[in-house]
């Protein structure tokens, strides 16, 4: 993300109770980085490999492994 970023805009979105927790981790893993900013950060990458490949909406599997 960039420092010129102009955070104008919300959306508001449902979360399952397992994709919450997953971002809480995170949120704890990466303490220089706000829950938010991580939220933001995921919907952008999600939105580039999205883009790169539209299917990938319809793939069955769940991301990469998560490691625990």
């Amino acid at each position: 993300m960039t420092t010129d970023d102009r955070l104008a805009r919300q959306v508001a979105i449902r979360l399952s109770d397992e994709d919450m927790k997953r971002l809480d981790d995170l949120a704890e893993s990466i303490p220089i980085a706000s829950r938010n900013a991580i939220a933001r950060a995921a919907l952008r990458i999600g939105l580039d490999a999205l883009e790169s490949d539209p299917s990938q909406l319809f793939s069955s599997k769940k991301g990469k492994a998560r490691r625990r």
